[in-house]
Formats: C-alpha cells, sequence, structure tokens
C-alpha cells in the first residue's frame, strides 16, 4: 500500500509562482500610487496656503503650482474610484480570499512560519488602507458637499489625519511586503502575469460607474437661488423690510477658510427679485464689528506712516476695511477654482502674486464677472467696484508694480476713489492732501481706536471736498500721533467699472447689503444673469486677501 504524506509547506517554485502579481492588480496599483501622490501634493499646497501654516510653507517650493483646487477635488475622486475599481476586480476574479480578515487569519498572526504571519500581517495593513481611503473620502466630501458646516473645523482635521497616515501607511506597506518576501515581494508588482482580464473590465465599468455616479450628484444637488419676478422692486437704501424681500426665498450659504471669522466659518445669506429688467440681491452675513480702519496714517516724529501688518505684501489682515465679493459665471460650475492658481509663480514668464499666494486668472479665454464691494472705498459711492477675471494681462513695466494675474476692474470713465499717499513705503508716506483742519478731522473719526478687533465709530473715508493740498503749513497743523483716513472718496464710478449699485448697512452685528444690476450683460467684461448662471460669494472680516469662500455655487433659477 502506498504510503500517503501530510502536505508540507509550498516549494520555493510553487512560492516565487504566488510573488507574481496579475496583470490588473499591477495597473491598479501603480494608478492609485500615481492618484495618491497627486492627492497629497496638491493638498500640502492647498494647506501651505493656510494663515497659520507652518512647515508646509517650508516645502511650497517644490509643491505643484497652478490650477491645484481643481486637481486636488478630481484626483481625490479618481483616487476613490479607483479603490472601488480595486474591490470591484477582487469580488469579479473571486479572490476576495485575498485580503479576507477570517479567524483562520487572526489565528495566524501567532503562527511560528515567519510568511505565513507576514502575510496575515500584510492583509491587517491593507485594511487600515481601505479605511483609511474610506475616513479621506467621506471627509473630503463633506467638505466638498458642504455639509455638517458647523463642523468644518473637526472635519478639516479629520481629513488631515487620514491623509497622513496614508502617507506612513505607504511606508509601513512597503516595509510589511519586504518583511514577507524579501526584494521578491517588493518587486512582484513589476513583473505581473497576464490574467483575470474579464474581472479587470468589470472593475473598470465600475470605476467609471462611479466616476458617473458622482457627477450627476454633483450636478443634481446644486442649490438654486429663486430669482422671481417682485411686483415691486425693493428701494436699495440698506432698509430690509421691503415686500419684495419678504416673498423672496432665503438660501444660505456656509463660507470657509476666512481669515478674522469664528473658525474661519461664515454663513451668508442671499435673496433675489427682478423687474424684468434688472435683478436685485440682498446679501446678509454676521460680523461683530464694523470694520473700517483702512490702512490708517498716524503722524509720527519722522512723518506720516502707514499702519499695516503686511499690506507691502498684499497679505493684510489688520488694518483693512471690511469687504465682500460676488462672483458670476456662464456655464464653469467650478470657475471658482479653475480662476484660482496657487503658488509663487503659477504662470510660467510672468511675475508672481506678492506674497507669493497665487494668481486669480482663466485659462480658456473666458471671464468671470467679480463684484467687490469694499466697504471704506465703494461703500460711500454706493456701487459695488465691477472687476473680473480673465486670461493672464501682460507683465507691468515696473517691476515693483503690483501683478494681479487676470484680475482686474471693469473699464471707467471718471469718478472713484484715491489713496492719500505719493507713493507706498513701509516707513513713512507723503500724503497727498490734509483736512481743512484737526475740528474737521475729529468730526469725522470720533473717539479713535487702533485695536484692529475692535468696532470703528466714525466714518474712515474722507471726501475730497474736505481736504486741501498737503504742505508744511497746513501739516503743522496736526500734532505728532494724529491719525487720519488713508481714502479719498471723489464721486461715483462712470462707465463699465460703476454697472453695479450697492447700498449696505451694519447694524447690531449684521452687515446687509442690497444690489442692483441689469439682468442683460452690457459689457463683454459682465455676465448675463439669468437660469444656469452660477454664483458664489466671499466674505472678507478687515482682511485684503483671505476671504472665506465655497466650493458649489448657487445655481440661479430666473423666473
Amino acid at each position: 500500500m502506498k504510503k500517503v504524506e501530510a502536505p508540507g509547506p509550498a516549494t520555493p517554485n510553487a512560492w516565487q509562482q504566488r510573488l507574481r502579481s496579475d496583470f490588473a492588480t499591477a495597473i491598479l496599483h501603480w494608478v492609485i500610487v500615481a492618484l495618491f501622490l497627486l492627492s497629497l501634493a496638491t493638498g500640502l499646497r492647498i494647506a501651505s496656503d493656510a494663515l497659520d501654516a507652518s512647515w508646509t510653507s517650508a516645502i511650497a517650493a517644490i509643491l505643484p503650482q497652478g490650477d491645484v483646487y481643481v486637481l486636488h477635488i478630481w484626483s481625490a475622486w479618481a483616487l476613490t474610484a479607483a479603490c472601488g475599481a480595486y474591490i470591484v476586480f477582487l469580488a469579479a476574479a473571486r479572490l476576495a480570499p485575498r485580503v479576507a480578515l477570517d479567524t483562520s487569519r487572526i489565528r495566524a498572526l501567532a503562527s511560528h512560519d515567519r510568511r505565513t504571519r507576514w502575510q496575515s500581517i500584510n492583509v491587517l495593513i491593507y485594511w487600515l488602507a481601505f479605511l483609511l481611503v474610506a475616513v479621506a473620502t467621506v471627509t473630503g466630501s463633506l467638505m466638498y458637499f458642504n455639509l455638517l458646516a458647523d463642523n468644518q473645523a473637526l472635519v478639516t482635521t479629520l481629513h488631515r489625519i487620514a491623509a497622513w497616515t496614508l502617507l506612513a501607511y505607504v511606508l509601513l506597506h512597503v516595509l510589511a511586503q519586504w518583511a514577507m518576501a524579501g526584494w521578491r515581494g517588493l518587486l512582484k508588482i513589476l513583473t505581473p502575469r497576464l490574467a483575470y482580464a474579464a474581472a479587470a473590465l468589470v472593475a473598470l465599468g465600475g470605476a467609471g460607474a462611479l466616476a458617473a455616479g458622482v457627477f450627476t450628484l454633483d450636478r443634481m444637488t446644486l442649490e438654486s437661488l429663486v430669482i422671481a419676478k417682485a411686483a415691486e422692486a425693493p428701494r436699495l437704501d440698506g432698509d430690509v423690510a421691503d415686500a419684495a424681500w419678504q416673498d423672496a426665498a432665503p438660501v444660505t450659504v456656509e463660507t470657509h477658510k476666512g481669515a478674522n471669522l469664528p473658525n474661519g466659518t461664515i454663513p451668508v445669506r442671499v435673496r433675489g427679485v427682478h423687474d424684468g429688467d434688472s435683478a436685485y440681491l440682498l446679501f446678509e452675513w454676521p460680523d461683530a464689528t464694523r470694520s473700517q480702519k483702512h490702512l490708517p496714517l498716524e503722524k509720527t516724529a519722522q512723518g506720516w506712516r502707514v499702519l499695516q501688518t503686511a499690506f507691502d505684501k498684499a497679505d493684510e489682515n489688520a488694518f483693512y476695511e471690511d469687504k465682500f465679493a460676488v462672483m458670476l459665471s456662464r456655464d464653469s460650475r467650478l470657475a471658482a477654482l479653475s480662476t484660482s492658481h496657487l503658488g509663487a509663480r503659477p504662470l510660467s514668464g510672468r511675475p508672481g502674486a506678492k506674497g507669493a499666494r497665487g494668481l486669480h486668472y482663466t485659462t480658456d479665454g473666458s471671464v468671470v464677472d467679480v463684484w467687490h464691494w469694499k466697504s471704506v472705498r465703494v461703500g460711500p459711492l454706493g456701487q459695488i467696484d465691477d472687476n473680473y477675471f480673465g486670461p493672464p494681462r501682460k507683465a507691468p513695466d515696473n517691476p515693483d508694480a503690483r501683478y494681479t494675474g487676470g484680475y482686474t476692474q471693469d473699464p471707467k470713465t471718471g469718478g472713484g476713489f484715491t489713496m492719500n499717499w505719493e507713493a507706498f513705503d513701509t516707513g513713512t508716506v507723503q500724503p497727498r492732501w490734509l483736512p481743512r483742519s484737526p475740528e474737521v478731522l475729529e468730526e469725522r473719526l470720533g473717539r479713535v481706536s487702533l485695536d484692529p478687533e475692535t468696532g470703528d465709530e466714525g466714518l474712515w473715508w474722507m471726501p475730497r471736498s474736505l481736504m486741501v493740498p498737503a504742505t508744511p503749513e497746513a501739516d503743522a497743523q496736526f500734532p505728532v500721533g494724529t491719525v487720519m483716513p488713508s481714502v479719498i472718496v471723489e464721486e461715483p464710478f462712470q462707465g463699465d467699472r460703476g454697472d453695479v449699485a450697492a447700498v449696505a448697512r451694519w447694524e447690531q452685528g449684521w452687515w446687509r447689503m442690497e444690489v442692483r444690476r441689469k439682468l442683460t450683460a452690457d459689457s463683454r467684461y459682465d455676465v448675463t444673469i439669468g437660469t444656469d448662471t452660477y454664483l458664489w460669494v466671499s466674505v472678507f472680516d478687515h482682511t485684503q486677501t483671505r476671504h472665506s469662500f465655497h466650493l458649489r455655487p448657487l445655481r440661479i433659477d430666473l423666473r
């Protein structure tokens, strides 16, 4: 009778055969690696732009520049789809036992056989990756779809932890593969065999279905701002008791990551009506203080100086006015992101922005309409400064001049405001004009506090009619320590730049701003207001550029 021997450990040849991966797994592996690295690098670039960024700003020079927000969002969704495709592949190829975490796998953790033990450890590491990708996907989706807005800081923190832990997982994964099978374990992903072709096609279809589902969900869940025709148009007077506003359905947008805001977050309530010719919009947002100290001038023993902390880098967050911005786009739902290009020099061959934070411009030749309300500089004019993002502009001839990419103002034929210095300097400046007398200045400002966090009394702008040319004799009237506004307001903008009328009032911790503009764009720098026009809003709480924002726009529904 023939003796039957118990099965022994796998022969070296059998073990080596198992150390060859299959083609579908290898492709998915490297796609996932590439997407993860792209998502991580773009996420680090976004993190490096934060006001409190520490070491991420130190590595900013090696991080990607340009259309970083869009790249981060799409790479993250693609990474999720690729991971989903791998799960579909395992199911279709009946390879789920590869990653099965059952009782036998748990018992194998205590095996005396090194290979068996490390195989089980690797499965545990795979499940750690699945968990981390799930956390990153969920938290990223919550931020993108603006869910759990009241807990945005917590969601952001969890997203950051998941990203960093995934980076640590990569190192752990490599070490575990090496511990299990040495260099052969690491190189198996480079020598795949052709197998499971049908399952690979099923996985590819699953990834496509997931991507299509995300795209459809994104389109279907955009919130609409209904702008209906009003029986009587509201008056632009700062009083929001008009019947038209009471009948208009409000939409609240949670905006995030703004400087000086509570946890960086502020809600903006939006309403709209029209009269057949013009659109009327009401924007309301809470703000504990009315901030008007826009780069005030203070007299010192050496001369007048501009009170600022980072204005020379276009990043002032203390001595600045409250502002608000509206953006309108014809058809790009990601216009807010695709016009934002991060980095010190995102445009090859052209200057970067002061402060190296990035530039706004379009890359397809289109124009995005931007309304930039500045409470001190254009608030007294009863207007919003009508601006736009367009293709990159020519670099200025003066290398010291500020370059703004494709962001600039609509043309004007007159009117506006002037800053009251001959040339800006962080030392002393020469004012162009001085108030007629100290009494006139005191009447305008009232009690002066230079604490940027306190509210302001008085009017922190000067009409041209109350000023006289700066001369030594006029200057001698004002003692050292005198503080005066730096903004000289003339008359309303004439031309395209003055197309948008606005009246705002701060009262009891709220800004309320009423806006009017024609429905039809009369200028190539403007966007028509109609159904399927997209709208974004941003709040600037006494900050120059670090405004709050939201990723997904409101879709206008004109009725």
